[in-house]
């Protein structure tokens, strides 16, 4: 079961916040054929997008677009109302292994943005910020837009674990310094977490979340542990919608030529058959 969980620590004034969506990764990646490096890719962008939506209130809708202009092109992800999804526009990409950097870094690119964009349910537009990839490891660039846009002292990381060829793990874990925090705090969490390696390694081998929060900061109390999935929000009607966005001369050319136009989502791959009376609609 993937999940969510939400804790806090008075005591050492930190909130803590877990996800895993290991099934839901295995599932997206077939789907939609990925290969390692890009499943890696896409389940580190949708993991980081569920932990920046559990800083939320309401259960904002968070989507997030990560291009680097690197061999995967771009990445997007959302996570709302419990569920999430994601995309990767180049599925298999052909990476040069002479060149300098990580694999994923590469796969990414480095030269390039990634966008955050809140949907606050009592707002129409949703606000956005942007910021310059810094590493193209999506953790440090997640880091890096945390501190330049929500200026909260944050650790965010991530693991995508495949074993020949099949994802085992997918998680991520998020920590977060209280308006209140002292430097004592800080001392306390630098002395405890030790490396980002020891703290990823440790949510590789458990399910135990719980545990693990309490190993963290003793006093720590889960808020909250919720199911989460992989669900994709297309429909007839959004495709309909986005059909609107072609010009009245190609809908009445595709309606009198008595075409059916075939739409498949990004994100699922469901193929979408709009007829010509569908068509007509549009042009009403």
């Amino acid at each position: 079961m993937d999940l969510q969980i939400r804790a806090i620590s008075n005591l050492r004034n930190v909130k803590i916040s877990i996800v895993d969506i290991t099934e839901g990764l295995v599932e997206i990646a077939s789907i939609q054929k990925l290969s390692e490096i890009a499943v890696e890719a896409l389940g580190k962008l949708i993991i980081n997008t569920s932990l920046v939506s559990l800083s939320l209130k309401d259960g904002a809708k968070v989507v997030t677009n990560l291009n680097g202009m690197g061999y995967l092109g771009s990445l997007i992800a959302e996570f709302d109302n419990n569920n999430f999804r994601g995309y990767v526009q180049n599925k298999v990409p052909s990476i040069k292994e002479d060149e300098p950097g990580s694999l994923l870094s590469k796969a990414v690119g480095t030269n390039g943005f990634l966008q955050v964009s809140r949907y606050d349910k009592k707002s129409v537009e949703p606000y956005t910020s942007k910021v310059e990839i810094a590493s193209g490891e999506i953790n440090m660039d997640f880091m890096y837009y945390l501190q330049k846009s929500d200026q909260i002292n944050s650790l965010i990381t991530s693991s995508v674990k495949i074993i020949n060829g099949e994802v085992k793990k997918a998680c991520g874990i998020m920590i977060q310094l209280l308006p209140n925090f002292k430097d004592d705090d800080i001392d306390f969490l630098e002395e405890k977490i030790g490396t980002l390696s020891y703290l990823i390694s440790t949510l590789e081998k458990t399910t135990n979340y719980d545990a693990l929060v309490k190993d963290i900061c003793e006093d720590a109390k889960v808020l909250e542990t919720r199911e989460i999935k992989f669900k994709c929000t297309c429909s007839n009607d959004k495709v309909m919608s986005s059909l609107k966005l072609l010009s009245k001369e190609e809908l009445k050319k595709a309606y009198e030529e008595g075409e059916v136009i075939e739409v498949i989502c990004d994100f699922c791959t469901k193929q979408y058959n709009i007829r010509p009376d569908e068509i007509l609609t549009l042009l009403e």
